[in-house]
C-alpha cells in the first residue's frame, strides 16, 4: 500500500478522502476490503493484570513500530497500525488466504486506572507487550482532588 493511501486512510474524514480509500484499498490489495477505515482486522489481544499493572500484548507480526499508535484516554486504550502487504513478483494462485493486511484498530477497556507516564512498551518477536502502572488509592486521590486557597 502506498504512503498516500495510509495518510488517506489515518485521516479519511470527508467523503471525497474516503472514496479514495475505498478505491485505493479495492485496487491495490491482492484481498480487496470494502469497509470503513475504522473497521479493519484486529489483532489477536490479551489483557490481564497483575498486583501491580495492567499488561496488554497484541499479535502485530510483521508491523514497524512506525506504523503503530498508542493512545490513552480515560480507562480506553486505542491501539491503531498498519500491516502492509508484502511485494508480489510472480503470479500467484493462492488455494488460502488468512493474513490480514491493511489498517486496524483496537480498543481496549483497562481494568484499572493507570499511570501512562511510568508505561513500559516492548515489540518483540511480533508481539507488542505494554505495561501500564496502576494507580493507587493515594495517587489517584491526589490527581483528582484540587483546592483552591
Amino acid at each position: 500500500m502506498s504512503s498516500a493511501a495510509l495518510s488517506l486512510q489515518m485521516k479519511a474524514s470527508d467523503s471525497s478522502d474516503e472514496f479514495d480509500f475505498y478505491f485505493q484499498t479495492f485496487y491495490n490489495a491482492r484481498r480487496p476490503v470494502l469497509m470503513s477505515q475504522h473497521k479493519g482486522w484486529k489483532p489477536a489481544t490479551d489483557v490481564y493484570e497483575t498486583d501491580d499493572e495492567v499488561v496488554i500484548v497484541v499479535d502485530i507480526a510483521s508491523i514497524s513500530t512506525s506504523d503503530i499508535r498508542l493512545t490513552l484516554q480515560g480507562q480506553v486504550l486505542t491501539l491503531r497500525g498498519l500491516r502492509r502487504e508484502l511485494p508480489v513478483d510472480e503470479k500467484r494462485h493462492y488455494h488460502n488466504m488468512e493474513i490480514d493486511f491493511g489498517p486496524f484498530e483496537r480498543r481496549i477497556d483497562l481494568p484499572a486506572r493507570v499511570d501512562p507516564d511510568r508505561s513500559v512498551k516492548r515489540y518483540l518477536q511480533g508481539f507488542l507487550e505494554v505495561r501500564l502502572p496502576k494507580l493507587d488509592l493515594l495517587q489517584i486521590e491526589r490527581r483528582d482532588l484540587e483546592i483552591d486557597l
